[in-house]
């Protein structure tokens, strides 16, 4: 394993499962059964985001800088977490899973190698299939809202 692709574990590990968990489940007290859990990744300020992220590798970043933020949601059998960064292009090599990904804000654009870019505006989402090497490039103040199973569930 290269150390790109051993970085790219941990840093999508680090957006999911560092921070506490929030659940909607029957363990909440007085509660007989789930219930919906709404999700609102625009109303949380980025000064309220975890900082415990580790900056891209140098030479991953093709423009920009590595300054980015995360905040979990929840986590059950599917993680949901908010990312935010600042304009950003990078090279990825073999992603390390397979990821939804909801603009919240800014655009995403992804290009996978050999092919044409293919750009997220606001509300637009997107899977990135776990294998992906290309570019990913966030531009504007770009925040994603982003949608993994558990890691516990994948081992």
């Amino acid at each position: 394993m290269s150390g790109h692709q051993l970085f790219q574990i941990v840093f999508c590990s680090l957006i999911i499962f560092t921070s506490l968990p929030l659940r909607a489940d029957s363990e909440v007290v007085g509660k007989s059964s789930p219930i919906p859990l709404r999700l609102e990744p625009s109303t949380i300020p980025y000064a309220e985001m975890n900082t415990d992220m580790p900056p891209w590798p140098e030479e991953d970043i093709l423009s920009g800088v590595s300054e980015h933020r995360y905040k979990t949601l929840y986590s059950g059998d599917i993680d949901v977490s908010i990312y935010e960064a600042k304009p950003m292009k990078l090279r990825l090599r073999d992603f390390p899973v397979d990821e939804f990904v909801m603009v919240i804000s800014g655009k995403l654009i992804l290009t996978a190698d050999g092919g044409t870019p293919q750009h997220y505006d606001v509300g637009e989402t997107v899977l990135v299939p776990k294998g992906f090497t290309g570019t990913w490039e966030m531009q504007g103040n770009f925040r994603e809202m982003v949608v993994i199973i558990n890691k516990a569930l994948r081992e």
